[in-house]
C-alpha cells in the first residue's frame, strides 16, 4: 500500500513537523511505503502552498498511491488540507489526522456558514484521526465520519537524562499566552524567595518580545530565554533538567511532553487536551488546573523540597524496553 502523507515541511519548527519528521527518519513496513508532500513552509510559504497544488494529483498517479493521509491543524491549516483534499481522485482513501490545539475554539469563534463547510469536509473523510479520546469526544459532535484515537508517539533514548541534583527547570515550544508562559512567570517570581537557586528556561519562538519585556518590568531575576533550538541542543539541555513545565491552556498532545518524559524528565502540565491521558498526577507527572498559579506553585514546591518524590513518578519512562513510547496502547 502506497500512502501521501501531506502536511508543514518536516525541517520546520512545531509538533506537527516534528511528527512528520519521525516518520520520514524512523517508519518502515515490509508491505506499506510512504511518500511526502510539502504544503507549507515558513521561507517559501505561498510558493509551497501552490506547488502542493499542482503536484499531489501528478504524484497521486506516479506513485499509485492508496491513501491520503493530511496532517492538519486549525485556521489557514484546515483550509489548506480541505482544498488539497478536493483533488484527490475518488479511488483513493483520504484521512485526516488532527492536530489542532485550539480546533473547539477556531469551530465556536467561525460563521454558521464556515462551520457548515467544516462539518462538510469532515463528512466527506474516510477516516478521522485525532490524538486522545477527550478530542474524539468533541469531533463527534461535528462529523458522522469514523474516528481512530492514535496518539503521537517518540523516540526513547537509551539513557533517562534526568538530573534531580540539576537547578534548571525548562520548557520546550511555542512562547505566549496559549502555552501559559505569563503564568509561569508568576510562579517563578513567587518561588524565588523560597528557591533562590532554582532558574526557568523557556526555550522556542512566539511572544518572545513582549514575553522579554515582563520580565524586565516585573524584575523577573530567575528566568532566561533560551530561543529556539534542535534536537541535537534539546538533548544536551535535558542533561542538565530536573522538570519540564507546561502550564498550557490549549493543547492537543504535545510532542515537548512526550519527548521529556520518554528522557525521563518528570513534567508539571496542566489538564487539557491529551495531556491527562498520558500524565497520570502523582504517578509519572503532575497536573494543575490551566491559570491555577497557586496550585502549581503548591505541586512545584512540594516536588523541590523532595527530590525522592520525582523518583516515585517513574520519570516519565515506560517499564518495557522498547525504543518507542506512546501514550497508551492503541491496540
Amino acid at each position: 500500500m502506497n500512502i501521501l502523507m501531506v502536511g508543514p515541511d518536516p525541517r520546520e519548527k512545531g509538533g506537527i513537523a516534528t511528527v512528520l519528521s519521525n516518520f520520514q527518519q524512523f517508519y518502515t513496513h515490509p508491505k506499506h511505503k510512504l511518500f511526502f508532500l510539502s504544503s507549507w513552509s515558513s521561507q517559501h510559504k505561498w510558493r509551497t502552498e501552490w506547488q502542493a497544488l499542482q503536484r499531489i494529483r501528478r504524484i497521486i498517479r506516479e506513485e499509485q498511491i492508496d491513501i491520503v493521509h493530511f496532517h492538519v491543524a486549525q485556521k489557514g491549516s484546515f483550509f489548506r488540507k480541505a482544498l488539497l483534499a478536493k483533488l484527490v481522485p475518488k479511488h483513493c482513501r483520504v484521512l485526516f489526522h488532527m492536530h489542532a490545539s485550539q480546533f473547539d475554539v477556531f469551530f465556536q469563534n467561525s460563521s454558521p456558514f464556515v462551520q457548515n463547510q467544516i462539518r462538510k469536509t469532515l463528512n466527506r473523510l474516510d477516516r478521522l484521526i485525532v490524538l486522545s479520546d477527550s478530542w474524539a469526544d468533541f469531533y463527534r459532535q461535528l462529523t458522522s465520519t469514523s474516528i481512530a484515537v492514535i496518539p503521537n508517539a517518540v523516540r526513547i533514548p537509551e539513557q533517562s537524562s534526568f538530573q534531580p541534583d540539576s537547578k534548571t527547570i525548562v520548557t520546550f515550544g511555542r512562547i505566549g499566552q496559549r502555552k501559559g508562559s505569563y503564568d509561569l512567570l508568576q510562579v517563578a517570581k513567587k518561588m524565588e524567595e523560597a528557591f533562590p537557586d532554582i532558574r526557568f528556561v523557556l526555550y522556542g519562538d512566539g511572544e518572545v518580545e513582549q514575553v522579554a519585556e515582563a520580565i524586565q518590568t516585573h524584575q523577573i531575576r530567575n528566568v532566561e530565554l533560551g530561543g529556539w533550538i534542535g534536537k541535537i541542543e534539546q538533548k544536551e539541555v535535558l542533561k542538565d533538567t530536573v522538570l519540564h513545565f507546561l502550564p498550557s491552556y490549549h493543547e492537543g498532545l504535545p510532542m515537548a511532553i512526550l519527548e521529556t518524559m520518554a528522557a525521563g524528565i518528570p513534567n508539571l502540565s496542566t489538564r487539557i487536551g491529551g495531556i491527562p491521558e498520558v500524565i497520570q498526577d502523582g504517578q509519572n507527572g503532575m497536573l494543575s488546573e490551566p491559570g491555577n498559579v497557586e496550585e502549581m506553585i503548591t505541586k512545584l514546591t512540594a516536588f523541590l523540597k523532595k527530590f525522592p518524590m520525582s523518583r516515585t513518578l517513574q520519570c516519565g519512562r515506560t517499564k518495557n524496553d522498547t525504543k518507542w513510547f506512546f501514550a497508551r496502547s492503541i491496540s
